[in-house]
């Protein structure tokens, strides 16, 4: 289903004069987003890349990358490509900043790297880039922020004393003016809290009508048990095949569950082709129609395949 990657950048698509704020430490006038993919083979993809502008007029490229506990390549290695790409790419000043999520995550990475000539001694290989562990960040450095759309990630951060910091940033989200904005960076608060009992507590302060785009921690229990009933399944069959085709059912009906009470919510009711949509899908397919639930504007552009 969606993933802690998705969220974030999704937040960081739709609210990049407070990230930009926020990494650069600086006051903004605009960001403009640029393709992720960076020419040349090895294809190479970066999270988010974009060109800031300061209210100095000051041009500079922002580079981030979401990393989580675990990365096929070292972080360090990867960010030295990935640094080298994008001056070849655009030769023009950036900043690069890696945000780890997750606990632990980057706790030995300071964002500061070099390779040194053991002959001589000297430096001959140098990269930097800015190290943010949101697990290590007070809650309450980002309510300092004043940057309210900020404040979806606290449940990535550190929270001390959960009772008196979550009121205050359900209250500030819901001072959002614009309706469909607000109902994003409630459900993304409470998507990325890693500790059921943080997303627990956000949605008790929820109002009955404060309808969310996705389902709340008791329907991603409802997928479990989807998931578990599959095993159970495929065990009773006695067989390796059923055991295999127990455990897919089972997913797929956990999924399958899960993606219809988040339509149902956005969307209202759904007609008989859309629940027979659900009924026939892969996992992949369902995976990757959840993907849309937050943007899409309509109901058929979430089942779209072109």
């Amino acid at each position: 289903m969606t993933t802690t990657d998705d969220f974030l950048k999704s937040l960081f698509d739709d609210f990049t004069l407070e990230f930009a704020t926020w990494l650069l430490e600086s006051p903004i006038q605009s960001v403009a987003q640029l393709n992720v993919e960076l020419p040349a083979q090895p294809k190479t993809f970066v999270d988010r890349v974009g060109v800031v502008t300061l209210t100095n007029q000051l041009e500079v490229h922002l580079h981030i990358e979401f990393q989580g506990r675990r990365s096929p390549v070292p972080v360090p290695n990867r960010m030295l490509e990935y640094l080298t790409r994008l001056d070849q790419t655009y030769q023009h000043p950036f900043c690069s900043v890696v945000i780890y999520v997750g606990r632990w995550a980057g706790s030995k990475d300071e964002g500061h790297h070099q390779r040194l000539c053991p002959v001589t001694g000297l430096v001959t290989l140098e990269w930097r880039y800015r190290v943010i562990r949101l697990w290590q960040l007070p809650a309450e450095q980002l309510l300092a922020l004043d940057q309210i759309p900020l404040l979806a990630l606290v449940g990535l951060t550190r929270i001390d004393q959960p009772a008196e910091i979550l009121p205050r940033v359900v209250a500030k989200l819901r001072s959002v003016a614009d309706v469909t904005k607000r109902k994003q960076l409630l459900t993304i608060l409470i998507s990325l809290a890693e500790e059921e009992k943080i997303a627990t507590m956000i949605e008790g302060m929820l109002y009955p009508d404060e309808d969310l785009l996705i389902d709340t921690p008791f329907l991603r229990k409802m997928r479990e048990i989807g998931w578990r009933e599959g095993q159970t399944a495929g065990r009773a069959e006695g067989r390796a095949e059923g055991r295999t085709e127990g455990l897919v059912e089972g997913h797929q009906q956990g999924e399958s569950h899960l993606l219809s009470r988040q339509l149902h919510r956005r969307f209202g009711e759904l007609p008989a082709w859309a629940s027979h949509r659900l009924q026939q899908a892969t996992v992949e397919q369902l995976e990757r129609w959840s993907l849309r639930v937050l943007e899409a504007p309509r109901l058929e552009q979430v089942f779209d395949e072109e």
